[in-house]
Formats: C-alpha cells, sequence, structure tokens
C-alpha cells in the first residue's frame, strides 16, 4: 500500500511539472511584457505577430497554408487523435463555442492541427473531427512545417515513447484505436487566436471556457 501511494504522489508530481513546463513554454508565445496585456481572460498582443510561410494538408489532403488564415478569425489548438484527455475536452469546448456564437460569427473557423503526423494522416483527422463539428478543419504535416507554425506562436510539443494503454474519452467522444506502439505527445494546452490577416492576435489559457473564447473574440471585433 505504501509503495501504491508513493507512485501515485510521484505521478502527481510529474503531472504537476508538465503543467507547469507547458503553461511556461506556452507564455514564451509573448516575449515582450509590454506587448501583451491580459484583457476578458485572455492575453492580447499588441501590435499583433504575423505569422510565416507554412505548409501542411488538411482532412481532405488540401493544401492548409497561411492563406488559409486570411479573411477570417481562427481558433487554432495543436493536439493529436490519440490524446487521452486534454484534446477531446478542448474540442468539446470549441463545439460549444461555435454553438453559442451561433451564426452571430460568421466568418470564424476552428482548427485543430494534429503534431503527431505520424499517427494521423488525412483519414485520420477526416473519421475523428466530426466526433465533435462537421465544420471543424483538421491538419498536420512534416514535423518541419509544423515546427515553423509552432516556433512562431510559441506552440510546445514533444513525443514521447511511453508503451501500452489506449486512449480514454470525453463523454459520447468515440476516438480510433490505439496503434501497436501507443506513446504520449506532450504539447500545449493554449487555444490560439489569429486575426483575418493572418496573425497571431491572442491566446487563451486553460481551463477553458466556450463563453469565454466567444467573449474575447467579440471584444476584439468590438462587437
Amino acid at each position: 500500500m505504501a509503495s501504491r501511494k508513493a507512485l501515485i504522489s510521484v505521478t502527481l508530481v510529474a503531472a504537476l511539472g508538465i503543467i507547469l513546463v507547458l503553461g511556461y513554454l506556452a507564455g514564451r508565445t509573448f516575449r515582450d511584457p509590454a506587448r501583451a496585456t491580459t484583457v476578458a481572460g485572455m492575453t492580447v498582443l499588441e501590435p499583433a505577430s504575423p505569422l510565416p510561410e507554412f505548409r501542411l494538408h488538411d482532412q481532405n489532403n488540401q493544401v492548409f497554408d497561411r492563406a488559409r488564415l486570411q479573411g477570417k478569425w481562427s481558433y487554432v489548438f495543436f493536439g493529436y487523435t490519440h490524446c487521452p484527455d486534454i484534446c477531446p475536452t478542448t474540442l468539446v469546448v470549441l463545439r460549444d463555442a461555435q454553438k453559442i456564437a451561433g451564426g452571430r460569427e460568421q466568418g470564424v473557423q476552428y482548427i485543430f492541427v494534429s503534431v503527431d503526423p505520424d499517427r494521423d494522416n488525412a483519414a485520420t483527422l477526416k473519421n475523428y473531427l466530426p466526433y465533435f463539428h462537421p465544420e471543424f478543419i483538421g491538419a498536420t504535416g512534416s514535423q518541419g512545417e509544423l515546427m515553423r507554425l509552432t516556433r512562431a506562436l510559441g506552440a510546445y510539443y514533444e513525443t514521447g515513447k511511453t508503451r501500452g494503454g489506449s486512449p480514454a474519452t470525453a463523454p459520447g467522444v468515440a476516438l480510433p484505436p490505439p496503434s501497436l506502439e501507443s506513446y504520449e505527445v506532450h504539447h500545449s494546452a493554449a487555444i490560439f487566436l489569429i486575426d483575418p490577416e493572418a496573425r497571431l492576435r491572442a491566446l487563451f489559457a486553460g481551463p477553458h471556457d466556450a463563453a469565454r473564447l466567444v467573449q474575447g473574440l467579440q471584444r476584439l471585433k468590438g462587437g
């Protein structure tokens, strides 16, 4: 019993450490404190930061690049389909945000970028995202292109090699079966808000709330 308690304690400490590291790394998006302000539960960057060119592909095997972010506001979240908790939970929040916004938020897109291209191809994303919303966009690509985008945003991810286990699910969400070698991908839990000029405008740190996401966007749009 004592050894079991010790194992649980070590696990909790390790989990807390990961959360703190991810929070710190996500915060590196705003390297100049003078440019960042906290407004309505989000961190706003002034002036907004233009994104570089990058080239991914979406769930329909169409090119997903910087041009796909222009002309619309975009909520962007990084994760992977075998994610046991953070990813499905966050996608449910984004689904709820879309529902709250309803017809008021035309010209807004919700984007899930997989940082696990070894397991998440276009077909995987196409099967996965409809569990949350049929209009959600999924994208992934080579490690080089993913790094180009994540570094520009200050997002973080790292692939682990933890074998065994199976992914948990959010209520009512079916996930793909694990591969023969299951491993975790540690990643930032932040949601990034990109403006219609393909510039990083704001960041929402977790835990996420659908109403806060909608209110934040409306504030930035002046509505």
